[in-house]
Formats: C-alpha cells, sequence, structure tokens
C-alpha cells in the first residue's frame, strides 16, 4: 500500500523500499534535467538517487532505500534518552553543511537503522526547492524541537513555535530555542544527554534497600526490562526497533563506567580518567583526545605525538590560539604555528614556502587577511588553490572554501584601491582647473564611490557567509 506526504512543496511517495519525490516545475528552476544530473553523484550522508525524469511538468526522484532503515518520524515515540542520542548523532553528521543547506529536516526525509547509522534523503544543487528562507541554526533548532517532542510534530513547529513552546513548558526545547549557534546547540544537546542518560541508568540501578533483602538482580531485570518494554512497545518489535534496543542495552551495561570517566574528566582528575581509559583498553589516541578536552594539551602531546594538530584546531576552534606560544613541543609543525600567532610580516612571508601542511598554510593565510595583508594572503591562497605538486590533496569542498577566501582578498585588496585612487582625486589641487574638468574629476570620483559601495555590499554578504569580521 502507497503512503503519500508532502515535505513543502515536494510530494513523497512510498512504496515498500521505493521512494518517490514528486516537485511541481513552477517551484523550481529547472528548464533542463542536465542542470540537476550532478544530484546522481554521491553525497556523504545521504541516499543515492537511482532515477531523475521529468513529465508532465513534474520533476520526479527516485530512491531505493536499503533493509532497515526506517524515517525518523517513526522514533518520536522513543524515550527522550533514544531521542536525544540519535539527534547527536544526526548534528555530528551535519547535513545542512554537507548539501550547502539545500536539503530539508523533515522527520520523513531523515532516516535511521540505528545510532550511528543516519542518512538523508533529499537534497537539490540550487535548481530545485529547499529550505532558503530559514537560516541553517533555525533549521536545525527546529528540528530538534520537533523531534524531541512528545505533544507536537516538527511540521506544526515549523509553523507555529512560540506558541507550541509555551504549551510544551519545557526547559531543554525553552533553551534550544534560545542557542544562537550551532555549537551552542550541540553543546546543549550533549549536556541534556548526559543528564537522560544518568537519570536513565539510576532507574535501572539496584537499590541498597533491594540489595539487603538478596532479590537485586531480579529487581534490576525487572526494572530494565520495563524500561525496554516501554521503550520497545508490547509486541510486534521491528528489526530497526530492536537493533537501537541492543545498542542501548550495551550502552547502558557501560553506563557506569562512563559515568565515572565523565566525573573524572569533568573534576580535573586527569590521572584517574587515563586511568580508567587504559583499564578499558583505549588507543593512546583516543586518551591523548580525552587530554585535550580536558584542557591539558602538553600532556596530551606527551601521550601521543600525533595530536598536535588537534590541539591547533582545538585552540583555534575554542578561540585560545594564544595559547599555542604556551606548548612546550619544539616541533617543526608547532614552531610554524606559534609563528602565526606571533605574526611577523617578514618572517612569515621568508617562511611560507616552506609549509606543507594544508590547515597550517590556510591559517597563514587567514593572519594575513586578519591583518589586513591582502596581497599575501591571496598569494598563499592560490598557492593552496593551484596545487600542481599535489601535496595537499584538498577536497572539493576545500577549494569551494578556499575560493571564498580568495575572493574575499581581492574584495579587500579592490577596495584598497579604490579608496587610493578617490584619496587622490579629492587631494588634486583645483586652483588652476579648468571648470569642466572639475565636473569630470567630481564624476569619476562618484562612480569611484558608487562602485567602492558596491564592493564593501558584496565584502559584508560574504564575510557573513565565511563566519569573518569585516
Amino acid at each position: 500500500m502507497k503512503k503519500i506526504t508532502m515535505m513543502d512543496n515536494l510530494t513523497l511517495y512510498v512504496n515498500k523500499r521505493e521512494y518517490k519525490i514528486e516537485i511541481d516545475e513552477k517551484f523550481t528552476k529547472v528548464t533542463s534535467l542536465d542542470q540537476i544530473e550532478d544530484l546522481e553523484h554521491a553525497l556523504p550522508g545521504f541516499f543515492d538517487i537511482e532515477s531523475i525524469s521529468r513529465q508532465n511538468n513534474k520533476v520526479y526522484l527516485v530512491y531505493s532505500l536499503p533493509e532497515g532503515y526506517e524515517p525518523l518520524e517513526k522514533a518520536k515515540r522513543y524515550v527522550p534518552v533514544i531521542k536525544l542520542q540519535l539527534i547527536k548523532n544526526l548534528l555530528e553528521i551535519d547535513p545542512l553543511l554537507e548539501s550547502d543547506g539545500m536539503t530539508y529536516l523533515d522527520l520523513n526525509n531523515i532516516f535511521f537503522k540505528n545510532f550511528k547509522d543516519i542518512k538523508v534523503l533529499y537534497r537539490s544543487n540550487g535548481y530545485l526547492p529547499y529550505n532558503k528562507d530559514i537560516s541553517t541554526l533555525d533549521q536545525y533548532k527546529l528540528f530538534v524541537l520537533g523531534f524531541f517532542s512528545d505533544k507536537h510534530s516538527y511540521k506544526r513547529f515549523l509553523i507555529n513555535k512560540d506558541n507550541l513552546l509555551r504549551k510544551e513548558n519545557n526547559e531543554f526545547m525553552f533553551a534550544v530555542n534560545a542557542t544562537t549557534s550551532f555549537a551552542d546547540l550541540k553543546t546543549l544537546v550533549d549536556v541534556e544527554l548526559e543528564k537522560e542518560q544518568s537519570s536513565f541508568y539510576e532507574k535501572a540501578q539496584f537499590k541498597e534497600d533491594s540489595r539487603k533483602k538478596g532479590f537485586k538482580r531480579k529487581i534490576y531485570l525487572w526494572g530494565l526490562g520495563a524500561l525496554l518494554l516501554v521503550l520497545l512497545f508490547a509486541g510486534g518489535i521491528k528489526q530497526v526497533e530492536k537493533n537501537v534496543a541492543a545498542e542501548f542495552k550495551t550502552e547502558l551495561a557501560a553506563s557506569k563506567l562512563e559515568n565515572e570517566l565523565t566525573l573524572a574528566v569533568a573534576s580535573g582528575d586527569t590521572e584517574k580518567a587515563v586511568k580508567i581509559m587504559k583499564d578499558k583498553e583505549e588507543d593512546p589516541s583516543v586518551i591523548a583526545k580525552m587530554l585535550v578536552q580536558a584542557g591539558k594539551y602538553d600532556d596530551a602531546i606527551d601521550y601521543d605525538k600525533t595530536i598536535e594538530k588537534e590541539v591547533v584546531n582545538h585552540l583555534y576552534k575554542t578561540g585560545q590560539k594564544e595559547k599555542i606560544l604556551e606548548l612546550k613541543s619544539n616541533s617543526t609543525f608547532l614552531n610554524f604555528e606559534k609563528e602565526i600567532v606571533d605574526f611577523d610580516s617578514e618572517n612569515l612571508i621568508a617562511k611560507a614556502p616552506l609549509i606543507e601542511d594544508k590547515d597550517t598554510l590556510k591559517r597563514l593565510a587567514l593572519a594575513f587577511l586578519e591583518h589586513d595583508n591582502f596581497e599575501n594572503a591571496n598569494s598563499v591562497l592560490e598557492r593552496l588553490k593551484v596545487d600542481n605538486s599535489g601535496v595537499f590533496k584538498l577536497s572539493d569542498k576545500e577549494i569551494k572554501e578556499l575560493d571564498q577566501y580568495v575572493k574575499k582578498a581581492e574584495f579587500e585588496i579592490n577596495i584598497k584601491n579604490l579608496n587610493e585612487q578617490i584619496a587622490t582625486l579629492k587631494q588634486t589641487d583645483t586652483l588652476e582647473e579648468e571648470e569642466s574638468d572639475t565636473l569630470k574629476r567630481e564624476e569619476e570620483i562618484k562612480q569611484l564611490e558608487n562602485k567602492l559601495v558596491e564592493l564593501q555590499q558584496k565584502l559584508i554578504k560574504l564575510n557573513e557567509k565565511i563566519g569573518m569580521d569585516a
């Protein structure tokens, strides 16, 4: 039996494992199927398209889903701890980043097989509809609210969020709505997940008085069984639910040790944390990452030398790049990074050809940009882009990002040149100038100023897009 549902201006037809999306051409920019054939190329986190066709003024996208995947809409009935884990993993996948924001976070467009295996169905390339009127952050917030809520659907939150939030009266949902960045949203979900995991674990723990009465195991099994029954619903358990249940049961069994580890890290007792992780036979790289998150950067590098790059990335992401200068390691990589933070323009210009790490070179370019040294920034960025030696091996996504920084550098250079031209014209000695020459010069200044304003507007929009200050 076919099922039909709507996602914005898309109609979704479901027939067993076949999913067909129908889009009226009036909602698209498609004049030829060639314009959307690139959607057939695989993209991480998205299902492959089986076929694209056009008929009777409609565009059709057909997908054949592998066994075991179910739409996230079916997981709305799960307990909060499960839903939060699915939310956390979707945010890690970040489908809006992968698709340049050209998809929908509708619960019928997202599919899961277990906690970690989550994929999205539909995406656009700009010629087909997508949620372009809602910011990326707001889309994620609406997704979290619509999925986490037991009372209201995702589609209702899209239309009437504020009124529904008042009805929900839920602190976590209020906090989601108040977040101002994607990073804050992820952190908020992580904290709420830890709270729910602890709560769930406590409900399934042995009671001290039960232990004394000698039927501790019986009560534990009854409590865990009852909770899993609530999770899985009595009768007719589907395979996807079995997968989630099995994975959750495994995580629950390890939660006590994880709680001890969390407490050790939170209290700054990294020695105890390292001991617990060694007992769990964790890989040294995992232990080093824990030390990075705990702020023990030198300890992390001593434990695993290869963590240096992650330490630098972490310090930049958390706005603490000055701490790079305090790191004890004097490796070639870190010495370059320290010099970038210290920023001696002439020294860096001389050292630039020696740098062969693409992330370090990118940070060098950004440092030049931040210090208004746009010509050298452009030179470094072009070296990264035109990588004839094949040293850097940039992905398409990285090349696209570099293009934006190159464009910024070019805008800045052009703006600087225009300002200089305008200043020169305004400083021209007009005492012996003919009236016609004065009018001509003023007209030239006006044209240059109009061009300057246009470039500045483009620069502002580009800075917003790449997240840099003007």
